[in-house]
């Protein structure tokens, strides 16, 4: 692993992420005692962090990593909006991709954490709208898609199900991409059949599970098969995230396991959106795709270890 970290130079590639954006607000504090009114802990707030997640993380890592990011997401005209545009410039990210949406909810999660003696979290709190976007957002976005594909590298579709990525969209960036001939990478909490012509799909085990009505497990007598039967069914390939045992890759070459690096695990929150984004730059810096796995590996040991997972160049050395 060394020999490849030694060896591995990003180039600043174009990529273009399109997905749902959210704030991964983080409320810390000290629990001392429970409280006389319901069995629950007392958290004395002592300070507070917010972050971009979902696709937001996605774009964020990639530009830590030296990529030349385009943004599509949607959010509403609300408070959160104007955070996401303070989060987005903090991060030199180009805001012109965002598309405001009269009352939709930007998605927010508040994660209230006990952060001594160790990093606890106790809840999380979401605040988001869920339906499906609207006819006229949905031509914005396929518009922008159309401009910002013959600009790119390689496509990353973050989906986390919140209504952005509808049956249209989806068609019309799965169609672009064939048009342009450019490679999708899909990290989808809906069906994985809906995304069928991508270059590659990297669900964890739970995802894979759902496409084929399976009981959720992470044993290789069912993620092996499996991982083979949707690569062959989508006709892509297929990198399955399988948190402590790491990423199975089943293609047209047959199927390999990598291990996971990880070490000291304090937070797997946006483990999968680090994984994606490290993938992405490694094969858009012409890396095989069996190194890109590695690599992904290897950052995600180290994000996870940190209070907020993200990854940067100096993490990978």
């Amino acid at each position: 692993m060394r020999c490849l970290v030694d060896k591995m130079k990003f180039k600043k590639a174009k990529i273009l992420v399109i997905g749902d954006v959210m704030i991964d607000r983080y409320i810390y504090g000290n629990v001392e005692r429970i409280s006389p009114e319901a069995p629950v802990p007392v958290l004395h707030k002592n300070d507070e962090s917010s972050f971009l997640g979902g696709a937001g993380l996605v774009v964020s890592n990639l530009k830590s990593l030296g990529a030349d990011v385009d943004f599509i997401a949607v959010v509403g005209k609300d408070k959160e909006y104007l955070d996401m545009k303070r989060l987005l410039s903090e991060k030199k990210i180009p805001e012109d991709g965002l598309i405001c949406e009269e009352g939709r909810h930007t998605t927010i999660k508040t994660r209230f954490v006990a952060a001594s003696p160790h990093f606890q979290m106790l809840l999380r709190l979401d605040n988001e709208t869920k339906d499906d976007i609207r006819p006229e957002t949905e031509r914005k976005i396929i518009d922008q898609v159309k401009r910002g594909m013959s600009r790119a590298a390689f496509v990353i579709v973050s989906d986390y199900n919140k209504g952005v990525l509808t049956t249209k969209v989806i068609d019309a960036i799965l169609m672009e991409a064939k048009k342009s001939r450019k490679k999708v990478i899909v990290d989808t909490k809906k069906s994985l059949h809906g995304y069928k012509g991508s270059y590659l799909v990297a669900p964890n085990t739970t995802e894979l599970c759902l496409a084929f009505g399976l009981k959720n497990t992470n044993e290789d007598d069912v993620v092996l098969p499996n991982a083979i039967r949707l690569s062959k069914e989508l006709g892509c390939v297929v990198v399955v995230k399988r948190s402590g045992k790491g990423a199975t890759i089943a293609d047209s070459h047959g199927i390999r396991t990598y291990p996971s690096l990880a070490g000291n695990v304090i937070n797997v929150s946006g483990a999968g959106d680090i994984f994606v984004s490290i993938l992405t730059m490694a094969l858009a810096s012409d890396q095989p795709l069996n190194e890109a796995v590695k690599m992904a590996n290897l950052g995600c040991g180290k994000a996870i270890a940190k209070k907020h997972p993200s990854i940067t160049p100096e993490d990978l050395r």
